[in-house]
């Protein structure tokens, strides 16, 4: 599969897309309203302050990969695809925000967003089971 066939939406189941689209809508908002609860609070706002973006990013990384892998592993024929296209539901909020107050780590976590929802869809896929020797 190439990568211009990702956009292509042939094939598409619409209801397991618009699911996968809203866990990762809900992934992103819940990691920023954390994000911002760390930032505020007196107590880990110093620790937020010194480790906050890399754990940020790894906690996107990590939940946005377990969607994926949810999304192909229910998906019936293009599951790669409905993982791809389900982390739009992460990507968008996170890179809107990011060019609208100039942030780059916004920008950046849409799109770890992506490339966790691309890895967690591959880990998703069918085995092929062959043997070499028979």
């Amino acid at each position: 599969m190439s990568f211009r066939d990702m956009f292509n939406l042939r094939g598409i189941n619409w209801w397991m897309l618009l699911g996968g689209v809203g866990l990762n809508l809900f992934i992103s908002l819940m990691s920023a309203l954390v994000g911002t609860y760390l930032s505020v609070n007196e107590k880990t706002a110093d620790f937020y302050m010194r480790y906050g973006q890399a754990l940020m990013m790894l906690a996107v990384f990590i939940l946005c990969g377990l969607a994926g892998f949810l999304i192909s592993r229910l998906s019936d024929d293009v599951p790669l695809k409905h993982a791809f296209l389900s982390s739009m539901g992460a990507f968008i909020p996170f890179f809107a925000i990011g060019v609208l107050s100039f942030n780059i780590m916004l920008i950046l976590v849409a799109i770890v967003a992506v490339a966790g929802a691309l890895n967690g869809g591959i880990l998703g896929l069918p085995r092929r089971h062959y043997w070499p020797d028979r």
